[in-house]
């Protein structure tokens, strides 16, 4: 999992928010849906710059994020401050919360970054461990089509920041993700960053077999634009999100 510099962070929020922003209203509905009158609490892991942890702090949500980049957690502080939230440093295969949640979600192919599939084991249990009995997880996840996919390389910029982005060959189910680009401070000067974002392929009948042995019960797995219509052929889409319960 990357370690995203500061200048990053903002590239993600000027340019990544979109996909977040409209993952966070279909999680949202998907939990007044699946539990109507639950605790309203979520753990939001790998929750990047608090984009989604924000959405359901303002429907009163007690909130609580997880994320293994400092930067990103401080600027989550930022955007939920005032909020009901505990935002913590921590790596998604290995941390604790003060208290267990009701719903818990990863978004933007946080299972993809975690690494290999003995790290997505660890992952699940700590979120298993994190979420009380009869909650939810809701996660989106890239499948091996979607790594497979040929994407040209993209570049954008405002007046703030400008930014490259990459795919490298697949090495065996790995595949990089290189992003470079400069940020432009108050006084005219540039500070050129570079990271890059390992995604690596699962299969996902191989994560729903490590679902189960985490100790959850998978609901189903569904198209990304429509989390309540289970899928015939997850594999046939280059992304999709997997519903679980705690039983």
């Amino acid at each position: 999992m990357a370690e995203y510099v500061d200048a990053f962070v903002t590239a993600y929020d000027r340019f990544w928010a979109p996909y977040p922003e409209r993952m966070g209203e279909a999680w949202l509905r998907l939990h007044a849906h699946v539990a109507p009158g639950s605790e309203l609490s979520l753990l939001d892991v790998g929750c990047g710059t608090g984009i989604v942890a924000a959405r359901f702090a303002a429907a009163g949500y007690r909130v609580v994020g997880v994320d293994v980049s400092a930067a990103m957690i401080a600027r989550a502080r930022e955007r939920l401050a005032g909020a009901n939230a505990v935002l913590i440093a921590a790596d998604a295969a290995d941390f604790e919360v003060p208290r267990p949640c009701a719903f818990a979600v990863s978004t933007y192919d946080v299972l993809n970054h975690v690494g290999d599939i003995d790290r997505v084991r660890a992952y699940l249990r700590c979120v298993h461990r994190a979420v009380a009995p009869g909650g939810w997880f809701g996660f989106d996840m890239s499948t091996t089509k979607g790594l497979l996919a040929d994407v040209p390389p993209v570049a954008r910029q405002d007046s703030t920041v400008s930014v490259e982005v990459s795919r490298g060959p697949l090495d065996g189910d790995r595949r990089p993700l290189h992003v470079t680009g400069e940020l432009r401070t108050d006084d005219g000067r540039t500070a050129p960053f570079t990271t890059t974002i390992t995604n690596t392929a699962h299969p996902v009948a191989d994560v729903l077999s490590a679902l189960a042995d985490a100790g959850w019960t998978t609901s189903h797995v569904a198209a990304i634009d429509d989390l309540l219509t289970p899928v015939p052929d997850p594999e046939a889409l280059p992304r999709v999100a997997v519903l679980a319960r705690r039983d």
